[in-house]
C-alpha cells in the first residue's frame, strides 16, 4: 500500500459536502481541465509544492480530532484532490473504512474518471459522492480536459443504478458549457440516467491563474459568468423538475 501525496488538509470546510468538514486534498488527477482552479493538484509529483504523506492510522487520527465539529453539524471528512480514485486504492479504501468504523461520515469529490471497481469497493463506506459532470459533447470534453467522457458518464449511470447518494456538481464555464445547447445536453443526461440528491452549479472563477503562473503554465483567459447568467441556468434545471438546485457549493 503506497501512501499518496497530500497537498492540503483544510479544516472547517463548508463547501465540500454537508455540515462542517475536513477536506483532504490528494495530489494527482487524470484530467487537465482548462478551467481548473487547483492546477497544483493535477500532477502526481510534488512540483515544489509543500506535500506530505501520512500512513492511514496517522491520517485517521488527525482527522478524528475534528469529530466535535462533524457530530455537531452533520459533517465529516471529504476526500478530494486531484482525484482520490486515481490514488492507491488500498490506501483510500482503508482510510474510508476506518473513518466509517469510527462513525465519521465520508464523502468523495470525484471527476468520475476511474475504473468502476474503485467506486464499487468504496460504496459501503461513502456517505455521498460529489460527482462532476462538465460536458456531454465528447469532442469538447477531450479538447478541454484531455480525456474522453465515456467512462465518466458510464460511472455516473452505474452509481445511480447502485443507489449511491450523489450530489451532482456542474462547473459553469462561458464559451464551453454555459450555452443552452451544451447545458441542455447535461440536463437531459441527468434526467435520463441519474437521480441526484442535489445539484450544485459551480460558477467558473479565475482563482487558479496565479497558481498556473507559479507552475509555468499558460492561463486561458475565460470569462466569469454573471449572477444573472447563473440564475438563468439554475431556473432551466428547475423548470424540468429538479428542485434541489443551488448556485455554488
Amino acid at each position: 500500500m503506497a501512501d499518496p501525496l497530500i497537498f492540503n488538509i483544510q479544516k472547517f470546510s463548508i463547501h465540500d459536502g454537508e455540515g462542517i468538514r475536513t477536506t483532504v486534498f490528494f495530489k494527482g488527477c487524470p484530467l487537465r481541465c482548462a478551467w481548473c482552479h487547483n492546477p497544483e493538484s493535477q500532477s502526481f509529483e510534488a512540483e515544489g509544492w509543500a506535500c506530505k504523506t501520512y500512513d492511514v492510522n496517522e491520517l485517521c487520527a488527525l482527522l478524528e480530532r475534528d469529530r466535535i465539529f462533524y457530530d455537531g453539524s452533520g459533517g465529516g471528512v471529504t476526500l478530494s484532490g486531484g482525484e482520490p480514485l486515481a490514488q492507491d486504492q488500498a490506501y483510500v479504501l482503508a482510510l474510508a473504512e476506518r473513518l466509517c468504523q469510527r462513525g465519521i461520515r465520508v464523502a468523495i469529490d470525484t471527476c468520475g474518471h476511474a475504473p468502476y471497481a474503485h467506486f464499487q469497493a468504496l460504496l459501503p463506506y461513502i456517505d455521498t459522492f460529489l460527482y462532476d459532470i462538465k460536458l456531454i459533447n465528447d469532442d469538447l470534453h477531450q479538447r478541454y480536459t484531455g480525456v474522453s467522457n465515456g467512462l465518466i458518464l458510464e460511472n455516473a449511470r452505474r452509481l445511480s443504478e447502485d443507489s449511491a447518494r450523489i450530489n451532482l456538481r456542474v462547473p459553469v464555464i462561458p464559451g464551453m458549457n454555459m450555452g443552452n445547447e451544451e447545458m441542455g445536453r447535461i440536463i437531459a443526461f441527468v434526467q435520463q440516467n441519474m437521480d441526484p440528491q442535489q445539484i450544485n452549479l459551480m460558477p467558473y472563477h479565475r482563482l487558479g491563474q496565479d497558481k498556473n503562473a507559479r507552475l509555468g503554465r499558460e492561463n486561458r483567459l475565460l470569462d466569469e459568468p454573471t449572477p444573472e447568467e447563473m440564475q438563468a441556468i439554475c431556473d432551466a434545471w428547475r423548470e424540468v423538475g429538479f428542485e434541489s438546485v443551488y448556485i455554488g457549493g
